[in-house]
């Protein structure tokens, strides 16, 4: 419960409220209400016997319901596309809400007010005889019923949230720096937290750095990245071990097989053997979302040679397969300066410092894979906004016409 109260606060923080596009939700709603209400007036007209003070305060009504159900519509669609990871709109939608459904509450009790004996010849014909009365009375409290089944028309933007069943596959690939100078990190216990909480359309691909040997010649070590770059197959890298996984369940498992028993940290080598075995296993699948996250102290075998020359995003396919902008390294360096993490920030992907605790692993996971997780909060307070006024129209009643 706490959470969810917390959620809002998060809205409310991260609201631009300088920004033109908060208040164009706000604006835009008020706007189209009032355009749907001046169609309205023309159709609801056509009824027989009521008259145009009801005809207005209808078309309110169901205009700022209309208004509403697209408002809901579109706060499910992008929710269930996680188009709110990277955009922070939440609390403009809310608010407009909010507004669609005070306008027909107001209605109803600015139509409520015309239920006395002299008050109801404004909303209907004026009747002539007691029998003539009583008729229009039935005719009036009826049609004041009728007006709250449209609070039920917003349930239609509901329907939205079924596109989140209907979700294409993400590829996370995460590179997992499993040297000597890892081993004291709580990032496994902190990556198996993580997995468990994302759902099973994400697939995963884990790269840790064992493959070479103390035993191995010079001549075979990749000593540069223009050495590792001309590599056309994974198979012939001998720096790093990949392995795929269908779903985060499976991945959550595979952690417990890594070990700290490689020889140096060939970093590079093994995200480039990464992006090949990904480009030979999965040439012909589709993602519709593809994240990389590196893990490390960014102590590479080659560092010294990565402060100049050609480096992983200056590839054009690899760069176009792993963006930068989607690229997320989680340095354990505790500051120390390394050309790796250099080359990283200059090519315009995300650090996160990370000290040596669980939470603070997690913490920086979560800021990666913010754009793979749906938080229901905002759903939750879409749906407590819709049925708190809609609650509180269904109790409004007619005054009793002596």
């Amino acid at each position: 419960m706490t959470e969810f109260l917390k959620s809002f606060s998060t809205y409310c923080k991260e609201a631009d409220f300088s920004s033109i596009w908060f208040w164009a939700f706000p604006l835009g709603t008020l706007i189209l209400i009032w355009l749907l209400t001046t169609v309205g007036v023309k159709i609801f007209s056509k009824r027989k016997n009521l008259k145009t003070v009801f005809v207005i305060n209808r078309a309110w009504i169901v205009s700022s319901l209309i208004a509403a159900c697209i408002l809901i519509g579109l706060i499910c669609f992008w929710w269930s596309r996680n188009f709110f990871a990277q955009h922070s709109c939440q609390l403009a939608l809310l608010i407009s809400l909010i507004i669609a459904m005070l306008i027909p509450v107001f209605s109803l009790f600015n139509l409520r007010s015309y239920y006395t004996p002299e008050g109801i010849k404004e909303i209907t014909d004026q009747p002539k005889t007691a029998h003539q009365l009583n008729s229009v009375i039935v005719l009036t409290k009826k049609a004041f019923t009728a007006n709250k089944f449209y609070f039920f028309i917003p349930l239609v933007g509901f329907l939205f949230l079924f596109l989140y069943f209907y979700k294409g596959t993400n590829l996370i690939t995460l590179v997992y720096d499993n040297s000597a100078s890892m081993q004291e990190t709580s990032a496994i216990d902190a990556l198996s937290e993580t997995f468990s909480n994302l759902e099973p359309n994400n697939e995963i691909v884990l790269t840790t750095l064992e493959g070479y040997l103390e035993t191995d010649q010079a001549s075979i070590v990749k000593t540069n990245m223009k050495e590792i770059m001309l590599v056309g197959k994974s198979s012939n890298l001998r720096g790093g071990n990949v392995v795929a996984f269908t779903n985060p369940t499976d991945a959550r498992n595979g952690l417990s097989q890594i070990s700290n028993e490689c020889n140096g940290s060939p970093i590079c080598e093994a995200l480039w053997k990464t992006y090949l075995f990904v480009q030979e296993t999965k040439p012909n699948q589709t993602f519709d979302k593809k994240l990389l996250i590196v893990i490390t102290d960014g102590a590479d075998n080659i560092d010294a040679t990565l402060a100049s020359g050609k480096f992983l995003f200056d590839d054009e396919k690899f760069s176009e397969f792993y963006p930068s902008e989607n690229t997320f390294v989680i340095d354990y360096s505790n500051g120390t300066s390394t050309s790796f993490l250099q080359r990283c920030t200059s090519a315009g992907c995300d650090i996160y410092p990370a000290e040596n605790n669980k939470q603070a692993y997690l913490d920086a996971l979560d800021n990666a894979l913010q754009s793979f997780k749906n938080n229901w909060f905002l759903i939750y307070w879409t749906a407590i906004i819709f049925s708190l006024f809609t609650i509180i129209a269904l109790l409004i009643q007619p005054t009793k016409i002596v």
